[in-house]
């Protein structure tokens, strides 16, 4: 077994319980815990990793400049999936491993998207803003029985929003390079180019991760394909949807409606968007429930203490 030093800066990590810390314990890793409500910046972390041979991070930038000024570091383990805040290539180069918690908030996410989904659908947020103000509009709204779910990435995420929105009697459009044709078989989905989903869905949904392939997906010339009666969900990353050209499709009315729980910068600060009725706005809520959070410290520890006990790291993704 070796001796491990591991910097936790997931502010949540823990939070739900202390399963966590007992298999850090139990494989004899010593933790330092640094914590903030905000995200830290590579300037935060440069001088704090020196030390360390382990990091668990949440979203926090884990650049080239930080892996670089961390000499001892030997595996960075993700409280979390996206890997979009952490230099891949950086890591690659100096061999080390790098692990994310995998399956662990599959079903939040899912459950996120489907609340928003509802509450755009049948305009809530707004509706409950205005009764509390004293006035009484009723709005009409969409059923979701017989309308088509378009959703881009059929990973775990996708998967879960898909097998709760049949129950729904959505008809369901996906787009995904990598298809999963026996789901497809078995829930009725039926994988289509991204024009073609664009052009058909009333609800679209994104659960694909942020690469430079997805890197404003969603842009005005994607927009324009998309009905305007239809509503879009970001529950991924923000950098796949251009802001700018959904601020533009929406006031514009070229799209009914969007729910956004992840933001190209975050917080978001004095976004349009914010200023909008027909946007529901979430601080990037999408995994934290209890159960989720839970398992992200459980599987982002697990990570640290296969490693040190010269394990295979079940989770690891390089």
């Amino acid at each position: 077994m070796e001796d491990v030093k591991v910097l936790i800066t997931a502010h949540s990590f823990g939070s739900c319980g202390k399963a966590a810390f007992d298999i850090l314990d139990g494989a004899k890793v010593k933790y330092s815990i640094m914590h903030r409500k905000e995200i830290f910046k590579e300037e935060d972390l440069i001088d704090e990793v020196k030390s360390f041979d382990a990091l668990i991070v949440g979203a926090d930038v884990i650049s080239r400049k930080v892996i670089e000024n961390a000499p001892k570091l030997r595996i960075i383990s993700k409280h979390g999936v996206g890997l979009d805040n952490i230099d891949l290539e950086a890591a690659k180069e100096r061999n080390i491993v790098v692990a994310a918690a995998i399956g662990s908030n599959n079903i939040a996410v899912a459950e996120l998207t489907i609340c928003l989904m509802l509450a755009l659908a049948r305009r809530v947020a707004l509706c409950d803003r205005e009764v509390k103000a004293g006035e009484w509009n009723r709005y009409k709204g969409m059923e979701l029985m017989g309308s088509t779910l378009g959703v881009i990435g059929t990973g775990k995420i996708g998967k879960e929003v898909i097998a709760r929105m049949k129950s729904f009697g959505m008809n369901v459009l996906a787009f995904d390079l990598n298809q999963d044709k026996g789901f497809a078989k078995e829930y009725n989905v039926k994988y289509v180019p991204l024009n073609e989903l664009l052009a058909q869905a009333d609800f679209l949904c994104i659960h694909a991760p942020l690469t430079d392939s997805t890197k404003y997906l969603i842009n005005k010339s994607n927009l324009i394909r998309i009905k305007r009666t239809a509503i879009l969900i970001n529950t991924a990353r923000g950098g796949i949807v251009d802001e700018d050209a959904l601020y533009s499709a929406l006031i514009n009315k070229e799209i009914a409606g969007a729910a956004i729980d992840t933001f190209e910068y975050e917080p978001p600060g004095r976004n349009r968007l914010l200023e909008l009725d027909n946007v529901i706005a979430t601080p990037h809520i999408g995994a934290y429930t209890k159960e989720a959070i839970d398992k992200m410290s459980k599987y982002s520890a697990e990570a640290i203490a296969q490693f040190a006990k010269g394990e295979n790291i079940k989770n690891k993704v390089i």
